[in-house]
This record gives structure tokens, C-alpha cells and sequence, in this order.
């Protein structure tokens, strides 16, 4: 978790002005949705000037945006794209209310989320947006400069943005960004504190300026904040070196009114039992570690900075830090305030083998010298029990005063036992430490050497390097440092594939059986329908507020029904609404029986007419308004079925009737098929597909390309060939406008391959699942909705993500 210092700042004609309307933070309620419990939120709008719009109505609009916000379950991106919607309608109306008093109210907003190591930005109007972290500084604004803002169209202008926080950062926001913000101002040196941070986005900025400065530190989800008390400084020229010294100290912290009345929940026990857990390890270990504070970035413990005064800590109410009194410090020169504090040199490691004979070593001395001390200790204590037995007159036969033979038998085997046992788990802790350090080492090489690789493909393989030396690390420790190496490497990764990334969360509220083997997704609105495989039945889900709710009184599965009987289900397609069934899907069996189900419907059967081919074993099925495509490649065909009035009562037709000598390709290795008009998407087993049309020409009544060769269209990838990666595809989908796609699923590694209609290839979307456990190897199905959530399927577990 982090916390948050906010910052304020907000000049006219180089004055700072003591209350800012529209910028806020807001922790979590103790009502949260379980999926935003941990976020934090902060609002930044900048609305044009007007009376009919108070400070006091832009704190009530944002704290009602937060309320919505913590209460809304799903996504990040989904709960940011309701509060702007929800914003955007409220400014309309009290536009339309008070048409004819004056100019419209409009506004430009940034929205940020941090949502576990993440922060996610919302943007909407002509404002911009800088994330300054470990990595560089990102910049978020409308290039096109064509967004109208909030409050003048039903549909605002939204877009998404997302940086990865690592060990904390930096957020500014404003509408009018000096030039000097670069990245070679903003990060020069070492990673810079609050401080400077603050000196050098004031440099040579505007006399009226806003700008809204949030501070991400490591902590536990508080927030305070920090407001100016002085004027902005004098901008230094254009040409002259910006330095760190150019300007003075100018903020202190408010101590009046906290940022926010919200009360903060504190982290439970369980969340910080690892850290605590690991802490007990390394001191047992003896071996010292360096604590993972940003460079140039103070701790959050430590004093308040120049020119700051203590405050309340919003979270603790009760509790107030006095500031301590600071010992005057001599005057220094520029020089001497520019030299950073001399460090010694550290020594250079030992190789591993090195360091681990040295424990041994160590730990065998150990051993000796505790056995040399235990013989001592061991004639201390008779010579103690001698004496004790003599005065109460109990002596041997022999006059000398002695222990029973058991009671020495138990002290001289378990007490070296329990040394031995000791001292083996100090090794074996030194051991995994010495382990950890040396893997990580390789992954930094790797890391440095993918990085100065100018070949692709090498580079590529230098990141995979990469993450599998982090695998390793992390099965002795997982720390902040393998977290933050990681997410490097994947952002690299995805920069090389041009891919992007889907935020998958589960969709079914509660677990389903570890027996099902979901196949086929389909979505019908908030309707949710899923083939299990296993036990050859559709179960349905409807959505709610927290997620997707099992329907347990949908009947759609083997069984003696109107119509006719029906086997195990094999696979399903939706069909038009309108049916006369009022059905929403269709099921087959293996057999050709098809099954039509609805909720709240009994299920309807009818057995397809058998053509001049016999039905082998029907593998999938394919549909599109009236029409039923099924492939069967045990006897190499394709039946097309067309309903009259809902039913398929005329003999099936074969798509490749017709059709010349060597065009129709070899069924027996297409996995799945989809459709759009007249063209048949056939996938195969090794990712490449065969795009059949049909034309309906008595000469030539299909075509068929095979396979279709892949041309990436992907920035920086224009034009070349795809080679599609080996892995296992069981998928493809066609989806509709207004975002026609030709989509394939690659199981292997849950990706998702984007083609145009001309098999282009323009997006990758990779799948990650945070911290959600999956317990299946590969994939099994897939599919994306027009309201644009894709589910995934692995087995038993099912989880969605929204595509931006």
C-alpha cells in the first residue's frame, strides 16, 4: 500500500492563493467494495471560471464521485469511466438549468487510482497529466488538442493511462505545463525528493499557475496534506542551468483541516505478517540488507521538510506530531551544499561457492566451541548436584555424589540435538539469502545486457532470461526489488510485441467445481453462457452488482425434453433474438441433435436433417442470423443448415460443394470456426487459419487461401511477417462492428491475437492476473462482448477484463 502527501499549489500574478476548489484525495470507506477496499483516489477538475459554480458545489460533486468510486465494484478503468460519465451528466444538467444566466460551466479532469502497485488515470478535456517515477516521467494529455472537456456532450472524451508505481513516485497535474518539464529538468541526478521535485516544476512557471502535486510514498493508505505559505520565486532566464539551489523553501504543511473527514482503515494483521515474518529471518540470519527507500527520497517517519510543520495524521485523529526543535546549522557554499554525502566504498562480494564455504566454516567452529563450553557447563553442573545430593545425604555406593544415568543420557542426546537443529536452520536461512542475491544478480545482467541489445530478437531473449532467473529468486524471497524487476521486464517485453495488457479479475461470484471444463464463453448482455465439456452441459450466469451469479434452475444438458432427446453437449452459438423459440443459444451433441435453451424456458430439441454425408462426429458449430455452420472433420466436412421459421427442416448443404481440386483444405486439423457472411474463418492447430468464401458462382463457388499469411500492422512492426509463437490455439472468434476482428487464443500463454478483416495483425492482448490464483496450465476458451469485456476461461475459473 502507499501513502499520499498532497500538495496544492495555486498562484495568481505570483501570489499563492490559500484554498484550491477541485483537487482532493480520498481513502476507502469501511464500506468499500472488496475490489476497491485497498485503492486510493484522487480528483483533480479545473473548471472554467463562473458564479453558478461554487467551491463549496465542486467539494459536494467530488465527494459524492468518491462515494460512487469506493462503492463500485469491477476494474479500475470501469469504476473511473462511471465517475466521469456521472460528472459529465451533472454538469450538463445544471447547464441546461441555468441556460440563458451565462456561459456554460465546462471542465477539464484527471482521475487517479492506485490500485495495488499501479496507478491508473482517467483523462478527459485539455488538461495533462505527468507520472514521474524510478523509470522516467510519462506525460498524459490530448495530443490532438480536439477534446471539448465535461459538460457540453452526452458522450465525454475519455482516455486511459497507467504507470507502475514501483516504490512510490510522483503525480502533477495542471492545464498549463511550463516547457521546463522534461525529463532532463525533472530527473536529473538521483531520483529527487518532495523537495526538489517542487523547486524544479516552479521554475520558470507562469505567475498564475495551478498545479496539483501528490507525493506516492510506501505506507498504509493515508493521506495528508501540505499547503504553500509563501510566494512563488522569481523565474530564473531561459538559458541559465537550472540548479536545485536556484530557488528557496516555500511550502508548510496545513494544520488546519485535514484533507479528508473520511476515516482511514487501518491494514490488517494478516497483511503484514510476511514482512514481519521475513524481518525475523534476516536477524536471525545476521545478514544486513539495504532497505528499499527510493534514492533521494526521505522516509516517511522521518522530520518534516524545510519550511514544513507537523500535522495531524489523517488515519490517527488523536495523534499529533510535535515538531522538534533543529540545532542551527552553519552557513555552506554552493559547493558544499551541491556534494552529496561521501559513502565508503562497499567491499566487492565473495563468489557463492566462496561465501557458502565459509559458513560451513563457520557453523562447524560453532559446533566446537559449543561442545568445548558443554563439557565444561556439563562438570559445572555435577559439581552443582554433588554438592546439592551431599547435603541432603544421598550418595552412591562408592561415596561420590552423582546424577542418574537417564537423566545424563537425555541431557547429552537432546541438547546437542537441539544445538545441531539450530544451527542447521541458521545455515539453511544464510543459504536461501546467498541463493536469492545470486540469481538476482543474474537477472540484472540479463536485464543490462537486453537492454544494449540493438537485435530484437536477442533483446527479446535477454528479457525472457530475465524473468526465469526471477522466477528462481522469488522461490527463495519475493521482495519488493524482484516486483519491481519484473514489472520492468514485462513492460519491456510488451514494447517488443507490441502488446498490451487486460486486467483480468474472477467473474463468477463463488468457485465453481474443480470438474468443470469450461470450452466455449458465450455473452448475451448480462447474460453469461458456459460449455462444460466434462459434463456436456450450458450453465448460465447473470450479472450483477459484485459479479456473475450461477443460474441453478437453468436446464439446458443431456437429457428427454420437448422434441426429442439429446446426448452430451458438445458446443453452442448464439442466435438472433427473434427466434421463435425466444431462445438465446443453441447446443448440439455429438450426434447432430440440437438443443435450443433460455432461462426461465424449457428446453427444446430437434434432430438436424442427415444429408448424403453421415454425421461422423460433430465437432464445433458456427452461426450467423438464420444460418447453422458445423464442422464435422471425422468424415471432412462442413454442413451448412438454414432454418425456416426457426426450425431446420430442409437437408444440410455442403459449404465445399463444388469446389475445385486442391481448394478445399484438410478438415482434420481445424480446432474451431467462425463465420462472417459469405467468409469462413477456419483455425488451425498451429495458429494459421484458412479463409474460405464462398461466392455462390456456378464455376467457382469457393475460395480458399491456405493458410493466410499474418502482416503485423503494430507501431514499429509495420508490414513484416507474423510468426505466430508456438504454443497451442483452440479459439478463433469473429467479432462485429463497430470493431470488426478476426480474434485467436493462444492457450499456452492466455494472449489474444487482434486481426483486421484482412488478417492484419494490430493488437496482442496479454492477459494479467494479479495476485488471483490460476489453477489451470493452459486456457480453454474465450470470448469479447460488445460492451467490450473479454472472459477468459481456464477449466473451472472464468475471469473477465475490460478492453480499452
Amino acid at each position: 500500500m502507499f501513502d499520499l502527501k498532497v500538495i496544492p499549489i495555486h498562484h495568481q500574478q505570483g501570489k499563492p492563493i490559500p484554498s484550491q476548489a477541485g483537487f482532493q484525495a480520498y481513502v476507502p470507506p469501511r464500506r468499500a467494495s472488496r475490489s476497491r477496499s485497498e485503492d486510493l483516489l484522487i480528483v483533480s477538475l479545473i473548471t472554467s471560471a463562473g458564479k453558478h459554480l461554487s467551491p463549496e458545489l465542486q467539494g459536494s460533486w467530488l465527494a459524492d464521485l468518491a462515494d460512487t468510486f469506493f462503492k463500485t465494484s469491477g476494474s479500475v478503468t470501469s469504476a473511473l469511466r462511471i465517475l466521469l460519465e456521472t460528472l459529465n451528466l451533472t454538469m450538463m444538467e445544471k447547464n441546461l438549468k441555468s441556460a440563458g444566466e451565462g456561459e456554460a460551466v465546462t471542465g477539464a479532469i484527471n482521475l487517479a487510482a492506485v490500485h495495488r502497485r499501479t496507478m491508473y488515470v482517467a483523462q478527459s478535456g485539455l488538461t495533462h497529466a505527468y507520472a514521474l517515477t524510478q523509470t522516467g516521467v510519462e506525460h498524459f494529455y490530448d495530443a490532438s488538442k480536439s477534446d471539448r472537456g465535461l459538460g457540453l456532450s452526452r458522450t465525454p472524451t475519455i482516455r486511459y493511462y497507467h504507470a507502475e508505481l514501483g516504490g512510490g513516485g510522483y503525480l502533477f497535474m495542471t492545464n498549463t505545463p511550463p516547457e521546463t518539464w522534461t525529463e532532463e529538468q525533472l530527473c536529473k541526478g538521483e531520483f529527487p525528493n518532495l523537495e526538489q521535485v517542487r523547486r524544479r516544476l516552479l521554475n520558470q512557471a507562469s505567475p498564475n499557475l495551478r498545479l496539483d502535486l501528490v507525493q506516492i510514498l510506501p505506507g498504509e493508505g493515508r493521506i495528508k496534506t501540505v499547503q504553500q505559505s509563501a510566494p512563488m520565486p522569481e523565474a530564473v532566464e531561459q538559458l541559465q542551468p537550472v540548479t536545485d539551489e536556484v530557488l528557496q523553501p516555500i511550502l508548510s504543511e496545513d494544520t488546519a483541516a485535514p484533507i479528508t473527514e473520511t476515516p482511514v482503515e487501518e491494514i490488517s494483521a494478516t497483511q503484514a505478517i510476511p514482512q514481519d515474518l521475513e524481518m525475523v529471518v534476516e536477524e536471525v540470519a545476521a545478514v544486513p540488507e539495504e532497505e528499499s527507500i527510493l534514492p533521494g527520497e526521505a522516509d516517511p517517519t522521518d522530520a518534516a521538510l524545510p519550511g514544513e510543520t507537523r500535522k495531524m495524521d489523517v488515519s490517527h485523529p488523536d495523534s499529533v506530531d510535535a515538531p522538534e526543535p533543529q540545532a542551527a546549522r552553519p552557513e555552506q557554499s554552493p559547493e558544499q551544499q551541491r556534494t552529496p554525502e561521501a559513502r565508503p566504498p562497499r567491499p566487492p562480494k565473495k563468489p557463492l561457492n566462496e561465501q557458502v564455504d565459509a559458513v560451513r566454516e563457520e557453523g562447524l567452529k560453532g559446533l566446537s566451541r559449543f561442545f568445548a563450553w558443554w563439557r565444561k557447563a556439563r562438570a559445572d553442573v555435577a559439581a552443582f548436584f554433588s554438592k546439592l545430593l551431599s547435603g541432603l545425604g544421598l550418595k552412591t555406593g562408592e561415596g561420590l555424589d552423582s546424577l542418574s544415568n537417564r537423566t545424563l543420557f537425555i541431557i547429552a542426546v537432546l541438547v546437542p540435538l537441539a544445538v545441531v537443529a539450530i544451527a542447521m536452520s541458521v545455515y539453511l536461512v544464510r543459504g536461501r539469502t546467498l541463493q536469492y542475491e545470486y540469481y538476482m544478480e543474474q537477472a540484472q545482467l540479463a536485464s543490462t545486457s537486453a537492454q544494449a541489445m540493438d537485435d530484437l530478437n536477442l533483446a527479446r531473449e535477454g528479457w525472457s532470461q530475465t524473468l526465469l532467473f526471477l522466477d528462481t529468486a522469488e522461490s527463495y524471497r519475493r521482495t519488493t526489488e524482484t516486483t519491481e524487476m519484473r514489472a520492468h521486464a514485462r513492460r519491456a517485453m510488451d514494447v517488443l510485441d507490441g502488446a498490451v495488457r487486460l486486467s483480468y479479475h474472477p467473474a463468477i461470484i463463488g468457485t465453481l467445481y474443480d470438474e468443470i471444463y469450461i470450452t466455449r464463453i458465450i455473452s448475451y448482455g448480462v447474460d453469461l453462457y458456459m460449455l462444460d465439456q466434462a459434463g456436456g452441459r450450458v450453465i448460465h450466469a447473470t450479472r450483477g452488482s459484485q459479479g456473475y451469479q450461477i443460474d441453478v434452475d437453468f436446464n439446458c444438458q443431456a437429457g428427454n425434453f420437448s422434441g426429442g432427446g439429446v446426448d452430451p453437449l458438445v458446443d453452442m452459438a448464439s442466435l438472433p433474438i427473434n427466434n421463435p423459440q425466444q431462445a438465446h443459444i443453441l447446443a448440439v451433441d455429438a450426434i447432430g441433435n440440437a438443443i435450443f435453451c433460455s432461462p426461465g424456458k424449457d428446453p427444446v430439441v430437434q434432430s438436424l436433417p442427415r444429408g448424403e454425408v453421415p454425421v461422423g462426429g460433430v465437432a464445433r458449430i458456427a452461426s450467423e442470423g438464420s444460418v447453422l455452420y458445423v464442422l464435422d472433420p471425422s468424415v471432412d466436412t462442413v454442413r451448412v443448415y438454414r432454418s425456416i421459421n426457426g426450425q431446420f427442416l430442409d437437408a444440410p448443404t455442403d459449404f465445399f460443394a463444388g469446389a475445385v481440386d486442391g481448394v478445399k483444405p484438410s478438415l482434420s486439423s481445424i480446432v474451431d470456426l467462425a463465420v462472417n457472411g459469405p467468409e469462413l474463418y477456419l483455425l488451425r492447430a498451429d495458429g494459421m487459419q484458412v479463409n474460405c468464401v464462398s461466392s455462390g458462382l456456378p464455376g467457382n463457388p469457393v475460395t480458399c487461401e491456405n493458410p493466410v499469411p499474418y502482416v503485423d500492422g503494430r507501431p514499429g512492426k509495420e508490414d513484416q511477417p507474423v510468426v505466430m509463437p508456438e504454443s497451442r490455439f483452440v479459439s478463433v472468434l469473429y467479432t462485429a462492428p463497430p470493431d470488426p476482428a478476426v480474434n485467436i487464443l493462444d492457450a499456452d500463454n492466455a494472449d489474444i491475437f487482434r486481426f483486421s478483416l484482412r488478417f492484419r495483425l494490430y493488437q496482442r492482448m496479454r492477459s494479467d492476473f494479479g495476485n488471483y490464483e490460476i489453477t489451470s496450465p493452459a486456457a480453454t476458451a474465450f470470448t469479447i462482448g460488445v460492451d467490450r469485456i473479454a472472459f477468459i476461461a481456464f477449466g473451472h475459473q472464468v475471469f473477465y477484463a475490460y478492453v480499452e
